[in-house]
């Protein structure tokens, strides 16, 4: 059961982290560089990839952060006693 709990930690932290850049930061920052900066399709292409690498640091980071509270949580759960 605590291994299931873990693994459920480890994809909500990765998940919210990772859709909170995205919508946060990720997509206003786009939009901003298609209307203003991009001069083709490339440019814009280049972007995408750049923020794919962007958004998947933020899960991997989510995921640690996750795993990282689920692991406070069981401390504490484990001093309670």
């Amino acid at each position: 059961m605590k291994l299931l709990l873990r693994l459920l930690s480890v994809v909500a932290g990765a998940l919210a982290l990772s859709f909170l850049v995205a919508a946060g930061l990720l997509m206003p920052i786009g939009q901003w560089y298609e209307a203003n900066q991009a001069r083709s399709f490339d440019d814009v292409a280049d972007a995408y990839v750049l923020s794919l690498a962007v958004q998947a640091i933020a899960a991997v980071v989510g995921g640690w952060l996750g795993d990282w509270m689920f692991r406070k949580w069981q401390r504490r759960k484990l001093e309670r006693r």
